[in-house]
């Protein structure tokens, strides 16, 4: 097994599965090197395994799954600032853990019913907005 400076090595190797393999192993101190990767597949596992403090700089990539291992991740102090992502799975991964009082405004933001619906059922399977519900 190569050892982290020789991974260091492969970091912007041409072959994007060596990337991913280099993702996969390093230490995590070397991934906000590749947080910019041209692959998905490298930022995703980026995303998977970075420090968290770094993943409000991945919070706007251009790849939906990347953002939705970011969100899974992230302080939820962060999430405002994603709350109105342009795909609606995305929104209702924040609607999941952010503070109750941004609720309102994500409403708002999109009109189409199922994506209301779909938020609607998201937040009834939030416990701490249910306080009051009976098991």
């Amino acid at each position: 097994m190569k050892s982290d400076l020789e991974l260091i090595n492969d970091i912007n190797d041409k072959n994007w599965d060596v990337r991913y393999q280099v993702a996969r192993r390093i230490n995590i101190e070397y991934l906000p090197k590749m947080m910019k990767d041209k692959d998905f597949d490298v930022r995703l596992e980026v995303a998977k395994r970075i420090d968290p403090k770094h993943l409000p700089k991945m919070m706007n990539d251009r790849d939906y799954y990347v953002r939705l291992e970011v969100i899974k991740r992230i302080d939820p102090k962060y999430l405002p600032m994603i709350m109105n992502d342009k795909d609606y799975i995305i929104r209702w991964e924040v609607a999941k853990r952010i503070d109750p009082k941004f609720l309102g405004e994500m409403f708002g933001f999109d009109f189409d019913p199922k994506y209301q619906m779909g938020l609607i059922k998201v937040l009834a399977k939030r416990e701490d907005l249910c306080a009051n519900r009976t098991k």
